[in-house]
């Protein structure tokens, strides 16, 4: 898709918005709903469906982890009140919470957590980040105690089983295959069902351990357009946009000064990357993907393009992830390095910028390609823009047909390990069958990965993650653009409203200012 494409389709997206929201705005409304129901608009489905390990995402509140992390992505007690390693970190003991009852009428014992383990450790297709490839024995110590035998040190174990596709389940909620038939958890809600295209359902938990929570059912309403989510927030018709794509920063402006809404923000652990691919010409030379680099302006990006949506990456993770943060970028271009003194090689063709069609919808990308096209143009480099639908982009991005692309990625796991297993380790991610996407091969770095990994305590793990991250910002296979500022609305009356690091709103906290 060329760059005239692009712009009259967004023309004709924002003209389909604006017409859809004027249907909305004159039609007769939703129907009659109760006031202990909350409705939030999001733009796809929350239903994963069964091959997901947990079939439902975070932001239903349906099942809950062991551990959560943060916002300073450091894990903290969640269904485990404690735990403990031993010195050579390869055995772990973890107290569990009392009194927790799952949506079946299951109780929360160490029995229940061993069978959990067990499922990903005997499915490793569910383990997407492989936390027990390594696992030799879990054991019910007593009733709230699980005691887990690694065959090598997993220093950031705690890290590890608080991601989002570690959820706790009821062992009745799956087979055989370990896939579950539903999602039977013990969190504040409990999974109704929903209507593709349409919506998705949760129904309060009157047994959850912290308290029922305060509205009886949430209704996940999927409204895919960004601005008719807006007017429908604006309408009464929803009560919240908190998910994945929330307000964008360039349409905040329909909701400033509204009387009837509360515009918020969060920065999240969602960075946005640009990748290089380095298995061909120009960018197969360390020293192109170092000019390409040192002549992009990420402050200009943030301030004029994005309006806001993100502040500018001086390294690879959010500021807040101080263990990673040592300033590797500049925000602005070189002064040293002008037009004339590019490599030759980034001028010798068009450069294929590939897009992902679904990013450039979710994630503004639309803007951030209009821009790097324009900026490049000034620096004599001429970049042609392909957009592709989600399979089809994975499948170039495979094959290697392409020079740059974006990408973003968050910290699931609070440590650098899925970023550079996805983005510069040589075989990727093998539990999900997704290949290094840059293309990058260092048999230095594979090494010193894969020892990181086994590293026998956190402080050694932290000092190897961060040598690997110093190779990366030298050998730029990859380098960050922004880091995600997400913007959230909601009606006046709701108080409670939080989202974690990840964008999960804390929906127990949320109910009716009692002013």
């Amino acid at each position: 898709m060329k760059m005239h494409e692009i712009k009259y389709l967004r023309i004709l997206t924002v003209l389909a918005a604006f017409l859809l929201g004027i249907a909305i705005i004159s039609g007769c409304g939703s129907p009659e709903r109760s006031s202990k129901t909350l409705v939030i608009g999001v733009p796809s489905r929350l239903n994963l469906g069964s091959n997901n390990p947990v079939m439902v995402q975070r932001n239903t509140n349906v099942w809950e982890t062991l551990t959560d992390l943060d916002h300073s992505l450091v894990s903290q007690p969640k269904l485990a009140t404690s735990w403990q390693v031993s010195a050579d970190g390869m055995n772990w003991t973890f107290r569990l919470r009392q009194g927790v009852v799952f949506h079946d009428g299951a109780v929360l014992n160490a029995e229940l957590v061993r069978k959990n383990i067990r499922r990903l450790k005997e499915h490793p297709e569910l383990d997407y980040y492989s936390v027990y490839t390594h696992l030799e024995s879990v054991e019910a110590e007593d009733d709230s105690t699980v005691v887990c035998v690694f065959s090598r040190p997993i220093v950031d174990l705690p890290n590890k089983v608080g991601h989002y596709f570690a959820g706790i389940f009821s062992p009745a909620s799956w087979g055989e295959d370990g896939k579950l038939s539903a999602p039977v958890g013990c969190g504040p809600f409990t999974y109704e069902g929903g209507e593709i295209g349409q919506y998705d359902k949760v129904a309060a938990f009157s047994e959850y351990y912290k308290g029922k929570p305060y509205f009886d059912h949430v209704e996940f309403r999927i409204i895919p357009d960004p601005v008719v989510r807006i007017m429908s927030l604006l309408r009464g018709d929803i009560d919240m946009i908190a998910h994945h794509g929330g307000v964008p920063a360039n349409q905040r402006s329909m909701l400033t000064g509204k009387a009837n809404v509360k515009l918020d923000s969060l920065d999240v652990a969602i960075t946005h990357y640009m990748l290089f691919n380095c298995a061909r010409p120009p960018f197969d030379n360390a020293a192109a993907r170092d000019a390409f680099d040192r002549i992009l302006d990420r402050d200009e990006l943030v301030t004029r393009i994005l309006s806001g949506a993100g502040t500018a990456a001086h390294d690879y993770f959010i500021e807040k992830a101080v263990l990673w943060d040592s300033k590797r970028f500049s925000i602005h271009p070189d002064p040293s390095l002008p037009a004339s003194d590019l490599p030759a090689e980034l001028k010798t063709r068009p450069l294929v910028l590939l897009a992902n069609q679904g990013d450039m919808n979710s994630w503004g990308y639309r803007r951030v390609v209009d821009y790097l096209v324009d900026y490049c143009q000034g620096a004599d480099i001429s970049l042609s823009v392909e957009v592709l639908e989600g399979g089809a982009w994975q499948d170039a991005t495979r094959d290697g047909k392409f020079d740059i692309t974006l990408y973003p990625l968050s910290m699931p796991t609070g440590t650098p390990e899925l970023f550079i297993r996805r983005l510069a380790y040589s075989e990727g991610m093998r539990v999900r069958s997704i290949g290094n996407t840059t293309h990058y091969s260092s048999a230095v770095l594979d090494s010193l990965f894969e020892a990181s990994l086994g590293a026998s305590t956190l402080e050694r793990q932290q000092s190897m993650f961060n040598s690997i991250l110093d190779m990366l910002a030298q050998e730029k296979p990859v380098v960050p653009l922004f880091h995600e500022r997400y913007y959230f609305a909601y009606r006046t009356g709701l108080e409670g409203v939080a989202l974690d690091p990840f964008l999960k709103p804390d929906l127990h906290a949320l109910r009716e200012s009692q002013q």
